[in-house]
């Protein structure tokens, strides 16, 4: 069966685009549909993500308003950033157990123009329990694993601003409609921002956007009929350890050294066969510990790494290349979908100015909550048949 990844859509992102949780829904999956010259019948499931606010019965809704029913194949993603990561597998399965033969994975949400970033701040601490609430904003719940690397390893500020730095020059490649914020900002700006939770300041925190995308799984015997290169994935891995940063087991060891492990070794790959990483980044620091649970480099020796240049757009190991969270869009759930996006449109070819060049193999990483779960997957460029 070898399900394989084939087409995207993307819709606009940034601040007010006045569309709603099912239209920005729409737009993606009409987007996704036209890459790969198919019509709304040829989708037999759907995996999707519920808006901010849950509302009752959300995917029978979305699946009315996208006209794509009868489905046989149907689920909504709950672990956050690590959603769409963790969706990819789950479409492989159902397609390669019979469930469904076509799979569209679609994400998005108006988080600034139909919430607003006041009310996400204020209610996200809300969910924060009773005994966490001396940080009672997400941002500060990470601030703890960031000062505990400054301050076991000596890692420096302006290291994590560097992180922050490379997703606003590849930002700054992407066509307007692309990309939040487009400027390009060094290290010295990023650290002269607001300060949001000691060390981290607010070019340091994921941006909040509206938008989404949408992508298509389907066999490889399907994907022969459509004009694209195919994208296989080739190992994955996952691990869910806690909710309550107060439960994670360890600051030393996410569960991404264990879903990394996994799929690197089902993928057959070392880091030297890795062109291009798409790394969760809500936080510079989630970049920074995840970096080196997954091996690329010693644990405390992600800011060497850092500064080495290897993330930067011709380094060894590009980083990123749309921007990622701190730049490009992050819309709340649907955040972890432009990675995949991307690593598509870098294995196709189609990635423009930020184009790796011969990019054949990418690792994609995705973390739900507070390091909370992580997923990994490993994806490869195959050949066209459609000629």
């Amino acid at each position: 069966m070898n399900p394989v990844l084939i087409g995207y859509g993307e819709t606009s992102v940034g601040e007010s685009l006045d569309y709603r949780y099912e239209e920005l829904n729409m737009w993606a999956t009409q987007e996704a549909l036209r890459d790969v010259d198919l019509e709304p019948d040829d989708i037999d499931g759907l995996i999707a993500t519920a808006p901010f606010r849950t509302e009752r019965f959300p995917l029978p809704r979305l699946i009315e308003y996208l006209g794509i029913a009868p489905l046989n194949f149907a689920e909504l993603t709950g672990v956050g950033g690590a959603s769409h990561v963790n969706s990819i597998n789950r479409a492989a399965n159902a397609i390669e157990n019979g469930q469904a033969e076509t799979i569209l994975i679609v994400a998005a949400d108006a988080l600034h123009s139909d919430i607003g970033p006041r009310t996400v701040i204020e209610e996200l601490s809300d969910s924060v329990s009773e005994f966490e609430e001396p940080a009672n904003i997400v941002p500060s719940l990470y601030a703890h694993v960031a000062n505990w690397h400054l301050d076991t390893f000596g890692t420096t500020r302006k290291q994590l601003a560097k992180i922050a730095a490379i997703a606003h020059e590849h930002a700054s490649l992407q066509r307007a409609e692309r990309a939040h914020r487009q400027e390009a900002k060094s290290a010295d700006e990023i650290l002269d921002a607001p300060m949001v939770a000691t060390p981290l300041t607010a070019d340091q925190c994921a941006l909040i956007s509206d938008g989404g995308a949408a992508f298509i799984v389907t066999t490889e015997e399907n994907a022969a009929e459509i004009d694209q290169v195919p994208v296989r994935l080739k190992g994955f891995g996952a691990r869910h350890t806690h909710d309550h940063i107060s439960q994670m087991p360890s600051f030393e060891e996410t569960g991404a050294v264990k879903a990394g492990q996994q799929a690197m070794a089902e993928a057959a790959v070392s880091h030297a066969d890795i062109d291009v990483l798409q790394i969760y980044d809500c936080f510079t620091i989630t970049v920074l510990r995840i970096l080196e649970d997954l091996g690329f480099c010693e644990r405390g020796n992600g800011g060497d790494l850092v500064d080495s240049g290897a993330l930067r757009l011709t380094g060894k190991w590009p980083l990123n290349t749309h921007g990622g969270a701190l730049a490009q869009a992050h819309p709340g759930m649907p955040c972890g979908i432009f990675h995949i996006t991307e690593a598509i449109r870098q294995l196709q070819g189609r990635a423009e100015a930020a184009q790796v060049e011969d990019a054949s193999t990418a690792l994609v990483h995705g973390n739900g909550g507070i390091f909370s779960t992580q997923a990994v997957a490993i994806l490869e460029r195959g050949e066209r048949h459609a000629d």
